[in-house]
């Protein structure tokens, strides 16, 4: 089971207004996007990353599609809502939200969502982030689950962070570790 997630990326025409309010991220638990930043600053081979403020700039807004507290489902469930609910929201449902929000955020610092934005995509993921064990809501698990999620299959070894029950880099690289082990075994 995986968490629905969104990653929206906005070019703007400058970074100005972050400048002014002194800001490089923001984050907003209550609102649509919960964090809205400047891009990482990441130069490869002749792209170098903008260095001045009057400059474009890509903003980073994350979205994750949640339910309202006290929907009474437990974890799975609700992200199972959330993911079908993710899926009726259109390109304009996001613009909406980006305009909207970016204009209350940023508007203090001269920002105008008419005049600012250049572009926009939004990346949906219905299955973003793998679930991990929760001890509010989950007895404690069985090792054995485990091996479901990393049975061979043939002679396929099945990896990544779905096989820890784990979203995270350094746990698909000790499943990588594994599944290599019993490829060579």
């Amino acid at each position: 089971m995986k968490a629905p997630l969104v990653y929206t990326n906005v070019v703007v025409r400058n970074w100005q207004p972050w400048v002014k309010l002194g800001v490089h991220e923001i984050t907003n638990p209550m609102g649509f996007f919960s964090r809205v930043k400047l891009d990482y600053p990441v130069s490869l081979g002749d792209y170098r990353f903008p260095s001045n403020p009057d400059e474009p700039m890509v903003l980073h807004l994350v979205h994750v599609p949640t339910l309202p507290a006290g929907a009474g489902l437990d974890q799975r469930t609700a992200w199972r809502t959330a993911r079908a609910l993710l899926y009726t929201k259109t390109f304009d449902d996001f613009e909406q939200r980006i305009r909207d929000e970016l204009g209350r955020m940023l508007g203090p610092g001269g920002f105008d969502a008419s005049r600012d934005i250049r572009a926009i995509t939004v990346n949906r993921w219905g299955h973003g982030y793998a679930y991990g064990q929760n001890s509010l809501f989950d007895e404690e698990r069985d090792p054995a689950v485990n091996v479901v999620a990393q049975r061979k299959v043939g002679r396929l070894s099945i990896a990544g962070s779905d096989a820890a029950w784990s979203a995270y880099a350094h746990a698909a690289i000790d499943e990588a570790h594994r599944a290599v082990a019993e490829v060579g075994s």
